[in-house]
């Protein structure tokens, strides 16, 4: 049995009354959607409802693999944005998001998702990273930290880089990191080249089989470091260490995960004398937000009730995305001086960026889309900075202000507060070489 076809009460479950649509608080028209996808494309088809309904016509034959069927399905970040509104109302009866996992892993097995999510499937296998890059790249950025190209330890903390370690524009804060944790005492180790593809965008795209591997991989590399703290600086990874990899068996027992917000949140930086408060707006990226919430695997069973209910046995636990990263991003600005001014839609309900779940490759209009649409809310609250905790968020949002020629400087968490803290000139936001 297939896991959609596992997965057919749930979508029998949905009622189609298009809370995935919305946030579950409305404030106004204008930011009412939670559901980047619709917003881009418009129609019901478009939401996580009208993906249940394709998925359900897929298992029972009455649609057909095409061109119109996959720009639906793949318009979309994956963000999670539609489980929060859903069991706001509906609690664990539906849950969109894990049978949208279930769709796309059906898609990819049979070999119909797009040519753009095959080619980053390939390059995860071949070369270990989804940009098709040379794996040795992984290392360059360790130049000038002390630490090794190849990886080095023990240390009292492992550092987990992610798929910043190819971009260059990326290094300085990665440095700044190191360097702030040597100065609280802790001595680092990194994997360098040896850090695995943590698996976090195979599994969003579908391919399952290649995640486990990579998660099986990447555990095993933290296992063998000795290390009992990691921190990462990837939103991505966290998301993934919390989240899918107990979807997939796999265990970091005995290791403390943290994100690098939450170390900074617990050694907060002044900021440097005669620097003046300043207005920001913060992004909560989903990975860190309301896909970092622990995941605690089912283990009941289905049994029909008055003949014909279908009920679930056992007390499943409901995630609304509460479990996330919040607070610790906004406690680190407050420390460096910046007073936070809050987007309509923030925390578990926040608007996604649009570039996740691979649709920045194989569906650049609609995160194009989603991106404009999460800046235009930004620029509402009157704040001249937009901060997030993400680099693929803080890479996209930045180009598209670039494009449109807006007055908003984006810039991540740890760039920013760098800037804040120490008196190092503010650098410029890149993209992968």
């Amino acid at each position: 049995m297939s896991s959609l076809e596992s997965r057919k009460n749930y979508l029998n479950a949905c009622t189609r009354c298009s809370s995935c649509k919305w946030v579950p608080v409305v404030k106004s028209e204008r930011f009412a959607h939670i559901c980047p996808s619709v917003v881009h494309g418009r129609f019901h088809a478009y939401s996580a409802s009208g993906m249940l309904i394709n998925g359900y016509s897929l298992l029972s034959g009455t649609v057909a693999y095409g061109e119109t069927l996959n720009d639906s399905i793949y318009s979309c970040s994956m963000c999670g944005g539609c489980d929060v509104s859903c069991k706001t109302n509906f609690a664990d009866l539906v849950e969109p998001l894990d049978s949208l996992y279930a769709l796309r892993e059906k898609i990819a097995s049979e070999n119909q998702q797009p040519q753009a999510l095959k080619a980053i499937a390939q390059h995860l296998r071949a070369l270990g990273n989804p940009l098709g890059l040379p794996p040795e790249r992984r290392g360059e950025w360790t130049a000038g930290t002390g630490l090794g190209r190849d990886g080095n330890g023990p240390a009292s903390v492992l550092l987990h880089v992610g798929d910043d370690a190819f971009d260059s524009s990326r290094w300085p804060q990665l440095h700044h990191v190191v360097d702030l944790l040597r100065r609280h005492g802790l001595s680092v180790a990194t994997g360098g080249v040896q850090e695995p593809d943590c698996g976090a965008l195979a599994f969003d795209i579908g391919e399952r089989q290649l995640a486990e591997t990579l998660a099986r991989k990447t555990a095993a590399w933290i296992q063998a470091s000795g290390a009992k703290h990691l921190i990462t600086c990837s939103d991505a990874a966290f998301s993934a260490f919390r989240n899918i990899y107990p979807r997939l068996g796999v265990t970091l027992e005995g290791v403390r995960i943290q994100h690098i917000s939450e170390w900074l949140a617990e050694h907060p930086s002044p900021p440097v004398e005669g620097r003046k408060k300043e207005v920001v707006t913060y992004h909560d990226s989903c990975k860190l937000g309301r896909l970092s919430e622990p995941y605690q695997p089912w283990t009941g069973e289905w049994v029909t009730e008055l003949n014909s209910l279908p009920v679930r046995t056992g007390a499943p636990k409901t995630r609304f995305g509460l479990g996330g990263v919040y607070d610790a991003p906004r406690q680190a600005l407050a420390a460096a001086g910046a007073q936070v001014v809050e987007m309509e839609r923030i925390r578990e309900a926040s608007f996604c960026c649009g570039a996740a779940g691979g649709a920045d490759a194989c569906q650049p209009g609609f995160a194009a889309t989603a991106g404009r649409h999460r800046l235009e809310e930004a620029v509402a609250t009157g704040a001249n900075t937009l901060v997030t905790s993400c680099s693929q968020c803080s890479r996209h949002l930045d180009r598209l202000a670039s494009e449109d020629g807006l007055a908003l400087r984006v810039v991540t968490l740890v760039d920013y507060l760098r800037e804040r803290t120490t008196t190092e000139q503010p650098i410029e936001t890149g993209v992968p070489a």
